[in-house]
């Protein structure tokens, strides 16, 4: 059943929760101070344009901001989703799932950083996929930057897919996908060979299969054992939360590499595989590589909840269950 409130709280003052407006004023103000700072380097985009030093007061400012937008704008994402989930549930019963399910938020933005590193490792490490660039000289500042852009990631997707379940997509509904044990030990089988792939061929085309490799992997992996799946939701005709998390990873993608793009300290992509089709690009991102988001999401729903059937199976049962079958974080 959804978390309920009063009428109090449904109808005064939280019609516009002050969570919504500290984080879209967070996220204006970084976009107001990013945008004098590119006038202020001449518009000039970085890596490919070398940045002379900051000069006077004001240039401080903006180019301190250039170099953390990434984790000063996802903080105010989950603070802007976290109101407008609440806004969007006035009048329902329903409240944000930060507030309705505090301790489960806060593990999922601690288990967003290991699992951010398992993809960073192949990507980064070993594919070269992709590279840093312009990060903070000092150990402390790139650690604290980290903490917050990395476990920003997984909460981020699943507030936007709860925020397009309830928009209408927990409604949806589709044909019956029903696999055996042995088939879904088949497909395990197939993940663990995606997952192994990259660390095999290390070309940037790892990329590919590692974007659905934990899918296959862990998800049978949960259904077996009872943790919420996108195999338990298939059998029951129920599409909406893989639909939602897909939408969710889709916008938190374009949102990434907007936010990417003029800062600072960035990353950019090295995808030689995608042949002329590199050069198309959303951004940093060449087109094509958008397609890899919507999976993500999935992937990363799927780790979070084996992260909780591990938790759970050491009788460390920290995190809220989630209140239905529809429900993501």
């Amino acid at each position: 059943m959804p978390t309920t409130v009063t009428a109090a709280e449904r109808n005064g003052p939280s019609a516009w929760p002050i969570t919504l407006l500290v984080g879209l004023g967070l996220i204006l103000v970084c976009e107001i101070l990013l945008a004098v700072d590119v006038v202020l380097r001449d518009g000039a985009v970085v890596p490919y344009d070398a940045l002379l030093p900051a000069v006077g007061p004001l240039q401080t400012v903006t180019r301190w901001v250039a170099q953390n937008m990434t984790p000063l704008c996802w903080v105010g994402y989950l603070f802007a989703f976290d109101g407008l989930l609440q806004r969007q549930g006035r009048g329902s019963g329903e409240i944000s799932p930060v507030r309705a399910r505090p301790r489960r938020f806060i593990l999922c933005f601690l288990a967003s950083i290991p699992i951010w590193l398992v993809f960073d490792a192949i990507n980064f490490g070993l594919l070269d996929a992709w590279r840093y660039h312009g990060l903070p000289r000092s150990d402390l500042h790139r650690l604290i930057s980290y903490f917050f852009s990395f476990g920003a990631i997984v909460p981020a997707m699943l507030l936007a897919a709860e925020f397009f379940q309830r928009a209408g997509l927990r409604r949806l509904e589709g044909p019956v996908l029903w696999l055996s044990p042995r088939a879904q030990t088949v497909l395990a089988l197939i993940g663990l060979g995606l997952v192994l792939l990259p660390l095999l061929i290390r070309n940037p085309i790892g990329t590919v299969p590692l974007w659905l490799g934990f899918i296959f992997l862990l998800d049978p992996i949960n259904h077996r054992f009872g943790a919420p799946s996108l195999l338990a939701d298939w059998a029951a005709c129920r599409w909406s939360r893989t639909v939602a998390l897909m939408a969710g990873g889709l916008l938190c993608g374009f949102l990434w590499e907007f936010w990417n793009y003029w800062a600072t300290a960035k990353w950019t992509y090295d995808l030689p595989f995608l042949g002329p089709l590199e050069s198309i690009r959303y951004f940093e991102m060449p087109v094509p590589g958008l397609l890899g988001f919507p999976p993500f999401a999935l992937e990363c729903w799927i780790m979070f909840q084996s992260v909780l059937l591990l938790l759970d199976r050491l009788g460390l049962r920290f995190a809220e269950p989630l209140p239905n079958d529809a429900a993501i974080l």
